[in-house]
């Protein structure tokens, strides 16, 4: 029997920690991650980490030793996850997609929208303050796109260099910078220091700390507005993955 089952996670999420932290000992697992900060999150992990954004060249350099690789990037990183999952099939390299659960929100004062394009659209027709809890990554975009935005937008973002080198290309942003966990008081506590009248997240599920966003907003009646997950329903659970890695291992005559 062959030797050393090799694993690539695409990380970054603390779904993929939690997943790494459950694989069997026996495999050589290798977590992919674009910053410093996802980087910090492995730091207790059983695993190498490689640091630095890939394109699809560096990708298909990449993941050609692995023998199997888990997609457990955030659900809104949709371009990795294509790259990722278009290399795999390329180099016909099996390929695992870890999603996160739908929740349903009783919160009855919140609004849907399917792209950050018919966000911004809503937004603009929407008098108020704003507060987007939707990561530096789209700030461009809403502030090109969202009327009056540097009056009415207060953007909370994770306080790493990557987020001040993006922060920094949009100096009419009023920017807040912190680090997660956020509690439901440290946004309640932003919504009523800058009399904020919506506020602007990702569909992002439990992890992603939306409850509490949710339920600070409730606090004060104002509305939710949420970007809808980009998944198309082609990703399984973590107990789903590691039960097929283990079917794949044994298929290829790895030993334990």
């Amino acid at each position: 029997m062959t030797t050393g089952f090799s694993v690539a996670v695409i990380a970054g999420t603390s779904e993929a920690t939690d997943l790494i932290n459950a694989m069997p000992s026996s495999y050589r697992i290798t977590a992919f991650v674009a910053t410093e900060y996802g980087e910090t999150i492995l730091q207790h992990s059983r695993c190498t980490v490689q640091v630095g954004r890939k394109d699809g060249a560096a990708f298909l350099q990449a993941l050609q030793p692995f023998d199997a690789v888990v997609d457990a990037s955030h659900p809104f990183a949709t371009e990795v996850t294509r790259i990722v999952r278009s290399v795999c099939q390329s180099i016909a390299l099996p390929y695992f997609r870890l999603g996160r659960p739908a929740v349903h929100y009783t919160y009855p004062n919140i609004r849907t929208a399917d792209s950050k394009e018919k966000a911004a659209t809503i937004l603009s027709e929407t008098a108020g303050n704003l507060l987007f809890t939707t990561g530096a990554n789209t700030l461009s975009f809403y502030a090109a796109n969202v009327s009056d935005f540097e009056k009415r937008a207060w953007v909370r973002v994770l306080d790493t260099p990557e987020s001040h080198k993006v922060a920094a290309a949009v100096p009419q942003a009023h920017i807040l910078y912190g680090m997660p966990p956020f509690s439901i008081q440290d946004t309640a506590q932003l919504i009523e220091t800058h009399r904020i009248q919506m506020l602007i997240s990702k569909d992002s599920g439990t992890r992603g700390g939306l409850p509490e966003k949710i339920q600070a907003a409730e606090q004060f009646q104002i509305p939710v507005l949420l970007i809808r997950s980009p998944e198309h329903g082609e990703s399984v659970s973590a107990t789903q993955i590691l039960h097929q890695l283990e079917q794949l291992r044994t298929e290829r005559g790895f030993s334990c």
